[in-house]
């Protein structure tokens, strides 16, 4: 296993390969906004094309810019997308951002997929895949357990340390999906501050697939997957960080967004 230096890791800014675009479109329509559900960056192959499609949904009181160390190496060979949801201090609210999933992707006037090639022309998505880390697995786990997701809507599901605040509220109904993949990574962290009930005792007991690969990472903490600013947070953090990170890359090269090659892990 090689260690890193968490001070170190800390420390280094991440920022993607000069085969990447990165774009940024508006919420709403004042002041120049793009009519979006939500603000959205964008990591994207700099030459346009017809590419596999990541949706990443970001942690709680995190923003979409602190996983660009997990999502760079995703962005040179797929489009991933990054909705940033709104903040909600006073709970989860995972009903709320389940219920925008399929509006801020399809809708005809505010969707992102259906007015991709006028946002970004030149550009198109074939396969679609989402992923999720913290509170947004536990959003994407909200939705399929509602029924707000059907099976095969998606090709795939990431879930990188999933988290939902209430079980038997936000996921009451067990599901098997068989047309979905399903990839997961998760901590094991019962003592981090940053995790209430993840994988392991809430969500893993009602989501199941034909095709499912589960990775239980112990050596990880929360927030090691993120980058920028929140790698600084002063919390839940493990002296493994890129390997740490190099584990999240290879689920989500597993789940069909990853790059030409696999990333190393521990």
């Amino acid at each position: 296993m090689r260690v890193v230096s968490f001070l170190s890791s800390l420390a280094a800014a991440t920022a993607c390969s000069k085969d990447v675009s990165i774009s940024t479109f508006q919420m709403g329509t004042m002041m120049g906004g793009d009519n979006l559900i939500h603000n959205t960056r964008v990591l994207s192959p700099k030459v346009a094309g017809d590419y596999p499609t990541l949706i990443f949904f970001h942690g709680f009181a995190l923003d979409v810019e602190v996983y660009d160390a997990i999502l760079c190496e995703s962005a040179e060979t797929n489009i991933v997308i990054l909705p940033q949801m709104a903040m909600h201090p006073t709970g989860e609210c995972l009903d709320e951002d389940a219920e925008l999933i399929m509006p801020y992707l399809y809708d005809e006037t505010q969707g992102f997929l259906s007015r991709m090639g006028t946002l970004m022309p030149g550009y198109s998505y074939s396969r679609v895949g989402l992923g999720g880390h913290s509170r947004g697995g536990g959003v994407l786990s909200y939705a399929w357990s509602h029924g707000i997701l059907k099976d095969g809507d998606f090709t795939s599901v990431t879930f990188i340390d999933p988290v939902v605040a209430n079980p038997d509220k936000d996921v009451p109904n067990a599901i098997m999906l068989t047309k979905t993949k399903v990839r997961t990574l998760y901590f094991n962290d019962p003592q981090s501050i940053c995790v209430t009930h993840g994988w392991p005792d809430a969500i893993g007991l009602k989501i199941s697939a034909t095709d499912i690969e589960v990775i239980d990472a112990p050596e990880c903490k929360h927030m090691d997957v993120c980058s920028s600013w929140g790698a600084m947070l002063p919390m839940c953090h493990s002296l493994h960080t890129n390997e740490c990170r190099g584990r999240a890359m290879d689920s989500l090269a597993s789940a069909g967004y990853g790059g030409p090659t696999l990333s190393m892990t521990v």
